[in-house]
């Protein structure tokens, strides 16, 4: 097997090559800021629904590649813990959105995350060439003035400090990932969404844990059974809230992230947008599942 890096802000990750409908053209170009902003309400439902997608994989991620059939490449993403493989999330993606070999990164500094909703890459001459999403990872590779020098799919790169740089900074890091959540608020959900043009439940606490350097499982069941368990009386901003079916006994099929005063910030579901939610609820309060802690 070898590796290969996504080249586009945020590629999405199919059940299979036959998934994708007309509607989902951009995503399979690369461009999932246009078609997320293009799919009607029903249009997204359907992505979930029918059971269509795996995940996302945001710009310059590894992926592990098993094979390529056509156009594309079976892959996990080895960044996105899942208990159904240990190389990482399965699922197809259209080759073009990856590098076309394998790529080895010279000796780095330190690594930069985005900690902004979006951001430029520009290149050498300082024009942008892309637009990264909040999460992406880049390997630094030196320093010039204003900017920070990167290593990409695409080449060397630079990505203004300031990209780099916690917009919000709380007490703790619980509080600081509260406060980055709420710029989405009123944001679309996406079905399998890890990036800042949509967010699904998981990915949205995925891709917050992400920027902090949090290292967590990319689903609600596997991220409520790992990290910290908090009794009630412990919780505290950034803390996850989960829910399942059977009274909380079932499956995890959601999670949210505790913002304070009994209530959480969440990806609700597909058709809905990010919004605040108060636990008592009587759809959450009846499927409580635990709360669990990842930052520390």
């Amino acid at each position: 097997m070898e590796t290969r890096r996504v080249k586009v802000p945020a590629a999405t990750i199919w059940k299979s090559k036959e998934s994708p409908r007309k509607v989902d053209e951009p995503a399979l170009n690369g461009d999932v800021k246009k078609w997320v902003q293009q799919m009607s309400d029903e249009e997204s439902v359907a992505l979930s629904d029918d059971d269509l997608l795996q995940t996302q994989a945001l710009f310059n991620d590894e992926v592990i590649v098993d094979h390529f059939d056509g156009d594309w490449a079976k892959v996990y993403v080895p960044s996105q813990k899942d208990d159904s493989d240990s190389r990482g999330y399965p699922g197809w993606v259209p080759t073009k959105l990856l590098s076309e070999s394998q790529i080895s990164y010279p000796p780095v500094t330190s690594i930069v995350r985005i900690a902004v909703r979006t951001a430029n890459l520009y290149d050498e001459n300082k024009k942008p060439v892309l637009e990264i999403s909040l999460g992406t990872v880049l390997p630094q590779t030196g320093v010039d003035g204003d900017f920070i020098e990167v290593v990409t799919p695409l080449g060397k790169g630079y990505i203004d400090k300031s990209a780099a740089t916690l917009p919000f900074v709380g007490d703790n890091a619980g509080e600081t990932m509260v406060e980055m959540a709420r710029q989405f608020l009123g944001e679309r959900y996406l079905w399998a969404g890890t990036s800042s043009y949509g967010f699904d439940c998981s990915g949205f606490a995925y891709t917050l844990h992400r920027v902090l350097g949090f290292d967590i499982p990319r689903d609600a069941d596997d991220q409520q059974e790992s990290g910290l368990p908090l009794a009630p009386e412990e919780i505290q901003p950034g803390d996850l809230v989960f829910f399942a079916y059977d009274h909380g006994t079932g499956y995890v099929h959601h999670v949210g992230m505790y913002i304070g005063h009994g209530k959480m910030i969440e990806a609700r579901t597909p058709g809905a947008k990010v919004d605040i939610a108060e636990l008592t609820e009587p759809k959450f309060a009846s499927e409580f599942a635990g709360f669990r802690r990842y930052w520390r």
